[in-house]
């Protein structure tokens, strides 16, 4: 019963944010399975990605100095240390480049998102 619970409120809140989202040029990550889904992005620059965590396990969005440096990007993020399940994090773009990031509590889980 707890289960089909969460599901059915986890449902709904992506219907939710996925039509929020949509009224712009936003976009929205879903963190779901241990993955970034999508794990590859393309964004106009000024504007912003939605992390929405569906997992039962919290995850966090950190990024690689290094590697986003020598992409002409001087981003060093870290947007949560806790998004916990069912939690939105967002984050605007304003340099064009090339963002990679990962998760540092599952660093096989990474993401990239491309600002034009």
């Amino acid at each position: 019963m707890r289960k089909e619970i969460f599901f059915t409120l986890a449902i709904l809140s992506i219907v939710f944010i996925i039509g929020f989202v949509s009224l712009g040029g936003d976009k929205i990550v879903l963190v779901n399975r241990f993955e970034y889904q999508p794990e590859d992005i393309t964004i106009k620059k000024g504007s912003s990605v939605h992390w929405f965590n569906v997992d039962l396990e919290g995850h966090n969005i950190t990024t690689d100095r290094g590697r986003n440096k020598d992409n002409n990007l001087g981003l060093d993020i870290e947007l949560s240390k806790d998004l916990d399940t069912l939690r939105l994090i967002s984050y605007e773009f304003n340099e064009e480049g090339e963002f990679q990031y990962y998760c540092s509590l599952h660093p096989y889980m990474t993401g990239r998102i491309i600002i034009k």
